[in-house]
């Protein structure tokens, strides 16, 4: 019994020897497998293979260079943006950016490397324009990146320690649809808790001008009374006021007078004025003063702005001919300056885009009295405007600068809300660039001012209202008034625009540009008239496609069928099913546009309004539906061809001849 348990023991042994010998061979192949696979180079491969290899590396979409595969990431929400609310990403954020732009661009090679570094080399030889600056022209001038949540352009702005200008002014254009002053009294403290420091008035026709100036106030200009009240309204509020004047080009609303036509530069241009006349100086101090004294009655104003800007009709006339245009525009401006600076104790304030070809001896005859230029730039990349050069030009020659940007007014002249995005990377990257230009200057900047116009010049239709441009003018003011523009603004935002708080995102930029989304539930002053241009684009739309069917599109309703009174009812019919409610439409549109605009404009404001803006859409399809039933009236059609129509005679075409 012992005996064969000893022996099956044995047995079991040597099968358990076995079977662990198989187990450690199999193990040692699978290493040397192993060891073959990491060992493998090029070498180990034909010719083919490698081809294959690379081109299956390629598909998937990596970057091979030099043997060696970088790998991409899809995950882009990971890119650094200077949008933040960490604190740690805040206090690295400048480093992170690199990094992320360094890694989205490929990894260089020793070859670009060194390229890039003579190319750099080279330009610091060249040119003393800083690393700073280079990077914002260079960023300026290519499509931004934005953040992923925001939809903002990326601007090398620090929320740590931030450039603000000194003064943050809005701006009143009120020579287009001049808001009742009630409105105005409602607005201004919404403009001080969000940051404004002042205002600029361009009163234009709507300065209750009197005298021998009293033909040039519009019919419906404000009262003294009013004037007196916004100004009180500043007042309280700490604002700083600063009127504008034309003094030079846009004096539209005076030369189109009879009494003042003899004052234009081209007489049948009644744009610019003729600075070589005596009788034109005059004038222009009489309009300078009269909106001096009433504006000291509240509070002397401590600069004035005199415009001289887009002077389109200069130096034509006989008596400016005999001096070079430089010299008509600069001895005119100085003679002005002076007499504001010598009578008010003022400093004079001057649009720049007439002064960036000058020399700086040029420069420095207005500089030395004291002059500061206002250097405006409405677009994006403000570099591509007023160059590094400019800028140099402009320290050397004025002791204080001031810039201007936009929140509504600049993209288009017959629009009906801004852009908000457009608008808020303007006032970011002119951000950006007076963080880089302060400290050429003297004194440095003086401050900046966010401008709205109304209207681009005095005969030109209304463009966006004031209260369409409120939401993108929230977005500008918090912006300059913080030096950047992130999360954390969100409650200002709600708390001064009367928005119900949310925890949401502050806006996504990329998905409504327009605000309508996001300013939609706030009641902010003149609300109903913001969501009403939201109905007003949505029925732009639908119009337009409506009618481009009907009269271009289709084949029954054009010029040409209505001419000829040619065309077939059963076709008629089919067209014209949308036409009732589009009418329809357009009447009830305009109702509610004539209610909510009552409430911030007066009649004459509100009728020019609808004239321009509905009355088009409600003549059109009028005119479409009796076309239509005078269409419909026929009972019987002449045979081919048709009568051809006299007008081909002035395209060159008489079959007679």
């Amino acid at each position: 019994m012992s005996a064969a348990t000893a022996f099956a023991g044995r047995l079991g042994l040597s099968a358990w020897r076995r079977r662990s010998t198989w187990l450690g061979l199999v193990l040692l192949f699978m290493l040397l497998l192993v060891c073959l696979q990491f060992y493998s180079g090029p070498g180990l491969f034909s010719p083919a293979d490698q081809k294959v290899t690379i081109e299956h590396k390629l598909n998937k979409g990596n970057l091979i260079k030099d043997g060696v595969e970088f790998l991409r990431s899809d995950r882009k929400s990971e890119i650094s943006t200077p949008y933040f609310e960490d604190e740690m990403v805040q206090k690295n954020f400048e480093e992170e950016q690199r990094a992320a732009n360094n890694y989205w661009n490929g990894i260089p090679s020793r070859d670009d490397i060194y390229g890039r570094r003579q190319h750099q080399d080279a330009e610091e030889n060249v040119t003393s324009t800083s690393a700073a600056v280079k990077s914002a022209i260079t960023a300026q001038s290519t499509k931004p990146a934005t953040s992923q949540t925001m939809g903002i352009a990326r601007v090398a702005l620090n929320p740590k320690n931030p450039y603000v200008p000194p003064h943050r002014l809005v701006h009143f254009d009120l020579k287009g649809a001049p808001p009742k002053a009630s409105y105005l009294l409602q607005v201004l403290p919404i403009f001080k808790q969000q940051g404004a420091t002042g205002v600029l008035l361009e009163w234009e026709d709507m300065f209750p001008f009197k005298d021998s100036m009293a033909k040039v106030a519009a019919t419906n200009h404000y009262s003294t009374a009013e004037v007196t009240q916004i100004l009180q309204k500043c007042k309280e509020l700490g604002l700083e006021v600063i009127p504008l004047v034309q003094t030079f080009g846009h004096l539209e609303f005076v030369l189109k007078i009879e009494q003042f036509s003899n004052l234009r530069e081209v007489a049948e241009i009644p744009q610019a004025l003729c600075p070589s006349k005596n009788s034109s100086f005059k004038m222009v101090t009489k309009l300078l003063h009269q909106v001096y004294e009433l504006h000291s009655t509240v509070m002397k104003p401590k600069y004035m702005h005199i415009g001289c800007d887009e002077v389109f009709t200069m130096g034509e006339c006989n008596l400016c001919r005999r001096k070079a245009r430089d010299d008509v525009f600069l001895d005119h401006v100085a003679r002005v300056a002076s007499f504001v600076r010598s009578q008010y104790n003022v400093t004079p304030i001057i649009w720049d885009d007439m002064l960036r070809h000058l020399q700086p001896d040029q420069l420095r005859k207005i500089g030395d009295l004291g002059v500061e230029p206002m250097v405006w730039v409405y677009a994006e990349n403000v570099y591509h405007f007023v160059q590094p050069s400019v800028w140099e030009k402009y320290a050397g020659s004025f002791r204080r600068a001031w810039t201007a940007s936009a929140f509504k007014g600049a993209f288009g002249e017959t629009i009906n809300v801004p852009n908000a995005k457009r608008h808020l990377d303007n006032n970011l990257r002119w951000l950006e660039v007076m963080t880089n230009e302060n400290r050429k200057f003297r004194e440095g900047f003086s401050g900046i001012a966010v401008t709205g116009w109304q209207r681009y010049d005095h005969f030109a239709t209304l463009c966006e209202l004031l209260p369409s441009g409120l939401p993108s003018l929230a977005l500008d003011m918090l912006a300059t008034s913080h030096g950047y523009f992130n999360h954390s603004l969100r409650p200002m935002i709600d708390s001064s625009m009367n928005c119900p708080s949310s925890p949401r995102a502050i806006i996504n930029m990329e998905r409504d540009s327009f605000l309508w989304e996001r300013f939609s539930g706030c009641a902010f002053p003149g609300a109903t008239v913001f969501r009403l241009m939201s109905r007003l684009e949505i029925y732009d739309k639908e119009y337009d496609e409506f009618m481009l069917l009907v009269r271009k599109k289709k084949a029954w309703l054009t010029e040409y069928n209505v001419r000829h009174n040619f065309t077939t009812p059963l076709r008629l019919n089919e067209l014209m099913q949308d036409h009732s409610r589009m009418l329809h439409s357009a009447l009830s549109l305009s109702k509610q546009a004539r209610d909510a605009l009552s409430e911030v404009f007066d009649e004459h404001t509100v009728g020019e309004w609808l004239e321009q803006k509905m009355q088009p859409y409600v003549e059109s399809l009028e005119k479409l539906g009796a076309d239509t039933e005078a269409l419909r009236r026929r009972m019987v059609w002449p045979v081919r061809p048709l009568p051809l129509s006299p007008t081909l005679k002035r395209l060159g075409f008489d079959p007679q001849h």
